[in-house]
């Protein structure tokens, strides 16, 4: 007699593949350090998936965010733009996955497992084309021309290169001026702070035809908050959590990390980060270099600001200066015309561009470095300046070799090429409160 089989149930059968796809959707989720609460709710709906009865709002709001049973749901989308969002990488994990999936029905608060995909081919190419994979989450591109020939640059800096061409041993005798000690004598070695924008996803029914830079959105909570605010553009923007680095702030940042490495004793370069995912741990225990526009620099995780003589202007071409009232205004020609600063070709844009560099200690005791300026010309040649031991001596004996100071420089451009690089002003910091 033949000894009977087991046959496993449908419903078993069904509950271990979500528990599997739900496994390998989780693991992806983990890789973003930023997603613990999608994570909590991704959790919670799964415990929730076996009952007949999906959650209620509110029922979400208590048990995944902490929220009283009085919470209004009506005046406040935190749920619905965090199950939107949870929505989002669901869709972005099955694209282009044969079998089952894990999908959260809209307008549901629930997770179900449907029997196949979805989505066409086309629907998938294009949603994989914008979705970074899990194990490069946090590896952020670069925008603009000559994207390319940049990574290059990059490549051929962090192996040899130095700004100027100036030899190894000269650029090691920069670890003695006031600019670059910290970083030759701490401990450990530095954090270069790259300027990053974070990029709004636009397009419809899994469609994602371009991602742009929205004034208002400037991180995914952002573009929570301004979902919860316009629910009808729900299925218009979205987050596939992308941030694009200038290329002038990619090379700028290469170019600060080989120096980095030249002024150190152990010849540690540290490592670059974007500034929106750099760490607490990392702001509390090394010194961070930041390369960033100036009219990015309110993005800082650093006091400096509040003692700082500058501020950004009125739009993104000025630095005012907050105790006179003084602005400096990048300004490009084409031709005896005025054009916005970049916007000319290279090779005919004439004009001025205003740099700032800037050394704070924190309160923990590491340094604070900021490398900037309004416009790429005057960044390249504040990393010209850092890099040159005569101009940081000379920066040295202007605020009388003081351990925080901040100066401001103008750069005159005329057909492309750098004419003239001026000290206007230089100034020691004194925090308040110290």
């Amino acid at each position: 007699m033949e000894e009977p089989v087991a046959v496993e149930h449908p419903d078993d059968a069904a509950r271990r593949e979500m528990v599997e796809e739900a496994a390998q959707f989780r693991a992806v989720l983990t890789t973003d350090g930023r997603a613990t609460k999608l994570i909590q709710l991704f959790d919670y709906l799964l415990e929730r998936s076996a009952d007949p009865r999906a959650p209620k709002e509110i029922e979400v709001a208590m048990s995944v965010f902490g929220k009283s049973a009085g919470f209004d749901t009506s005046q406040d989308s935190m749920v619905r733009a965090h199950v939107y969002r949870l929505r989002q990488r669901l869709e972005s994990f099955n694209a282009g996955r044969p079998g089952v999936y894990l999908h959260i029905p809209k307008g549901e608060y629930r997770l179900l497992l449907c029997g196949g995909g979805g989505e066409t081919d086309g629907d998938a190419a294009a949603t994989n084309a914008m979705q970074p994979p899990a194990n490069h989450r946090g590896i952020w591109a670069l925008i603009g021309a000559g994207s390319a020939a940049s990574l290059l640059l990059w490549g051929l800096l962090w192996a040899n290169a130095l700004p100027g061409g100036q030899p190894h041993s000269a650029a090691s005798a920069l670890g003695k001026n006031d600019f670059w000690r910290p970083i030759a004598t701490h401990p450990l070695a530095p954090v270069v702070a790259a300027s990053d924008f974070y990029m709004v996803a636009e397009g419809k029914a899994g469609h994602i035809g371009r991602t742009v830079m929205h004034p208002l959105i400037q991180s995914p909570q952002e573009l929570d908050r301004y979902l919860g605010e316009h629910p009808e553009l729900y299925d218009a923007l979205h987050d596939r959590d992308i941030y694009r680095v200038p290329a002038s702030v990619a090379v700028g940042a290469a170019t600060v990390l080989a120096l980095a490495g030249t002024v150190r004793p152990d010849g540690a370069m540290g490592e670059i980060v974007p500034i929106s995912q750099i760490s607490q741990n990392a702001i509390d225990t090394r010194d961070v270099i930041y390369v960033a526009p100036f009219s990015q620099l309110g993005k800082l995780r650093s006091s400096l600001l509040h003692v700082s003589e500058f501020e950004p202007g009125a739009d993104s071409d000025e630095i005012r200066n907050k105790a006179t009232g003084q602005t400096f205004r990048a300004t490009m020609t084409e031709e005896g015309g005025d054009v916005a600063p970049g916007s000319a070709p290279a090779s005919m844009a004439s004009g001025y561009d205003y740099g700032y560099i800037a050394s704070f200690p924190e309160r923990v005791g590491n340094q604070t470095i900021v490398i900037s300026g309004i416009a790429d010309t005057a960044i390249t040649q504040m990393l010209r300046v850092v890099a040159d031991k005569r101009q940081l001596d000379v920066l040295s004996q202007k605020t009388g070799n003081a351990k925080a100071f901040e100066a401001i420089y103008k750069v005159r451009t005329a057909g492309g090429l750098v004419f003239d690089t001026k000290l206007l002003g230089a100034r020691p910091l004194v925090a308040s409160g110290r």
